[in-house]
């Protein structure tokens, strides 16, 4: 059976059931406004009481709980890690790697990762691979 994007949003009748669950699904691996540090109060907490680790010269990770029931990501990506471009895939990479580990993770934590310059030559499948394991081995 050929599934298509307008089945998945507006099934036949007698498909609901079937299709039902794949919106949730899909969102469940979102990232979501809810799982951002976005203020800056909420970043000094994080990196003055939480916990540190550094991950060679890629990044730094630092790691606080929380008294929520999720897991919260704030990204530092400075001037000194490379232009915008630079920046901005830096920060996607984390992004992303936070986004499909987030499920595997200890529940109820701050992260914020301070990015070196040497993520920028990275490959993408290298920084998962560090980045990953790191975030897995927060308690």
């Amino acid at each position: 059976m050929l599934l298509l994007v307008a089945d998945v949003f507006w099934p036949i009748e007698d498909e609901k059931e079937e299709k039902a669950f794949l919106p949730e699904k899909m969102g469940d691996y979102s990232f979501t406004k809810l799982e951002r540090l976005t203020k800056r109060p909420e970043f000094q907490k994080v990196l003055a009481e939480g916990e540190k680790k550094r991950i060679g010269r890629l990044c730094t990770v630092f790691s606080l709980p929380n008294g929520l029931n999720r897991k919260r990501l704030g990204i530092i990506a400075s001037k000194k890690v490379g232009n915008a471009v630079a920046r901005n895939r830096v920060k996607r990479a984390i992004r992303e790697t936070f986004r499909q580990i987030k499920h595997g993770m200890t529940p109820a934590v701050d992260i914020v990762v301070i990015s070196g310059k040497e993520m920028v030559a990275e490959s993408y499948k290298v920084i998962d691979e560090k980045l990953s394991n790191a975030l897995l081995a927060i308690k």
